[in-house]
């Protein structure tokens, strides 16, 4: 960083430079640590920017040892010895000053004078000129200093920014009056201005925690946004850095937890039915709608692939799908993963609080499954939200505006369950604004030929079978099957199928379960019954005996080295062998 310092400084040099010399009535030269002139008067000036590394031996020495060289006599000195012009120079005296910036040495002053009156002039007051030069010296070496630790602080800056651009979240530096003085990249984008630098802020505590972290109402000029974050105040603030403010805007906290937490089924409607083909026209029809969609059907007809379909063929296909099964969470817990809670909410709680289901879905959609299973007390709560697109957290007092499609499904009949007093009925007729109904596959057989092919060959694939065939028998049996656990038995089966087919992959009637023939309503195939293996007859063990024996012998042969192979590989000893060869006549 020092070695070019002077020529960074070169107005400064310049200036020194030529006063030196108006004072001194000789001429002056300035070089930098690597031998290059950065300044010069009188015989010097038209020498400038000029390399000097193969002469200035007096500057050489000065560089190296840092210490001030008198040259009383130039070309016959001890130090000129070295020098191309030692023999010819014309130099009368010469005194070269160290610069220093701190403790390293970063150029030279040279004062020369060029006749026998300036030679004099200097040595009547050698003390004076010494004093002046060194003060000069000391004045560069100070302005060299000052440019050094700028560049330092430019350099932290930079490096600053190119970290605080890296960093995921978002970062604000503040003033003392809260006007921003920097902001890093992240910061911009989720505010969603062109720059923030220069702009007035207020940032207002909600009183909720989540996340470990303190929720926010950010004000950046004219835009308000709701933040997590932490403030934080350097150890020496001025009125330009005195605050730290480090966020996530709430809304992008939710999707990254989205992001960790969604597991949105996959697969869509498949079959040719007429009732399958109705149910992809309403689909159509409805995905771009904001109204509430009731999906019923029997257990493992697919509803939330169908309500999949209903978000993919939407609108909100680019935000969130987030899915609760109602019926697979406790009592206790539902509403806490429906609204979420704040820190401290209740005993048990994770004390970083969370985020409910409702606001992970915000602005996509929720799928509410089994809401059959929903407690009274939490439908009167679903029921205002639907009401007022609004939510509390569990142990906060602030409303957050939701803006979330709600798609409910359910296997029960919610109006028997209403007459029952099971169910709200107004909550009924807030969720079935869009009826869509689910036909079970014993009633749409037409659908099972295409969902069995597309079972068998998503289940090949995945356990490296290859390709599998449904012969047609198979296939009949399958069509003709009630299927009273719909799509999803189907799905099971196949997947046993599969398992159990033969190397060239044929789902035959053999690869089926063993109680699919025993299904109430169906008509059992019968398998034809294998043919049992014929029976071996049993040998006598003085008959097999002897077949080992001479089978060994022959083996290995009837010499000496041939019978002990043979009675090792019998596992008996070598005279109980000749026994038996004598006793078996072989």
């Amino acid at each position: 960083m020092m070695s070019g310092i002077l020529l960074e400084i070169r107005e400064t040099v310049d200036k020194y430079a030529a006063i030196m010399s108006k004072i001194s009535g000789v001429d002056v030269e300035i070089v930098n640590e690597q031998l290059f002139r950065v300044a010069g008067t009188g015989i010097f000036e038209k020498l400038v920017n000029q390399d000097m590394s193969t002469e200035g031996y007096a500057y050489r020495e000065v560089l190296k040892t840092g210490k001030l060289q008198v040259i009383y006599n130039p070309g016959n000195a001890p130090i000129c010895a070295k020098c191309p012009r030692c023999s010819h120079c014309t130099e009368k005296i010469e005194i070269a000053m160290p610069i220093r910036a701190g403790k390293k040495t970063i150029g030279v002053i040279g004062l020369v004078g060029s006749s026998d009156a300036q030679r004099s002039t200097i040595l009547a007051d050698e003390a004076t000129y010494l004093g002046l030069i060194e003060q000069i010296a000391s004045f560069i070496g100070s302005k060299a200093i000052e440019r050094i630790d700028q560049k330092q602080k430019e350099s932290m800056r930079s490096a600053l920014e190119c970290t605080v651009n890296h960093m995921e979240q978002g970062i604000l530096i503040l003033g003392q009056s809260g006007t921003v003085t920097m902001a890093n990249r992240i910061a911009v984008e989720q505010l969603k201005l062109e720059q923030c630098k220069g702009l007035q802020t207020v940032l207002a505590p909600t009183g909720d925690n989540l996340g470990g972290q303190t929720e926010y109402l950010l004000t950046v000029g004219k835009k308000t946004v709701h933040i997590l974050g932490e403030t934080y105040q350097p150890a020496q603030a001025d009125e330009n850095y005195a605050q730290v403010l480090v966020f996530t805007r709430s809304c992008d906290l939710r999707k990254k937890m989205y992001a960790l937490t969604a597991a949105v089924t996959t697969g869509s409607i498949v079959g040719g039915s007429e009732a399958t083909r109705q149910l992809r026209a309403e689909i159509e029809k409805i995905a771009a709608s904001t109204s509430t969609v009731l999906i019923t059907g029997e257990s493992g007809t697919g509803k939330e692939i169908a309500a999949t379909e209903i978000w993919r063929a939407g609108n909100r296909k680019d935000q969130q799908f987030v899915a609760l099964n109602c019926a697979a969470i406790p009592e206790s817990l539902l509403e806490s993963e429906l609204f979420g809670y704040v820190k401290g909410a209740f005993t048990g709680a994770d004390p970083s609080g969370r985020v409910g289901k409702f606001e992970l879905a915000n602005h996509g959609v929720i799928f509410l499954d089994e809401i059959g299973d929903m407690p009274l007390y939490l439908q009167a709560k679903l029921l205002r939200v639907l009401q007022e697109r609004k939510i509390v957290r569990i142990g906060s007092n602030q409303l957050i505006p939701i803006d979330v499609r709600v798609i409910a499904a359910t296997n029960k009949n919610l109006k028997e369950m209403i007459a029952d007093g099971k169910f709200r009925e107004d909550l009924y007729y807030r969720l079935n604004v869009i009826p869509l109904s689910i036909l079970p596959l014993r009633e749409r057989r037409e659908d099972i030929p295409d969902l069995a092919e597309l079972f068998a060959m998503r289940y090949a694939s995945r356990f490296g079978k290859g390709q599998c065939r449904i012969p047609a028998e198979t296939m009949d049996a399958l069509v003709r099957y009630p299927w009273y656990g719909n799509v999803r038995e189907l799905e099971n089966t196949l997947e046993f199928m599969v398992n159990m087919s033969d190397e060239q992959g044929v789902l035959g009637l053999d690869t089926l379960p063993r109680d699919f023939f025993k299904a109430a309503g169906f008509a059992p195939i019968h398998l034809p019954t294998p043919t049992p293996p014929a029976k071996e007859a049993v040998m006598p063990l003085r008959d097999l005996e002897r077949r080992e024996i001479k089978k060994a012998i022959d083996a290995f042969g009837d010499n000496t080295q041939g019978k002990k192979q043979a009675a090792r590989s019998l596992g008996i000893g070598l005279a109980t062998l000749y026994r038996k060869i004598e006793e078996f006549s072989i």
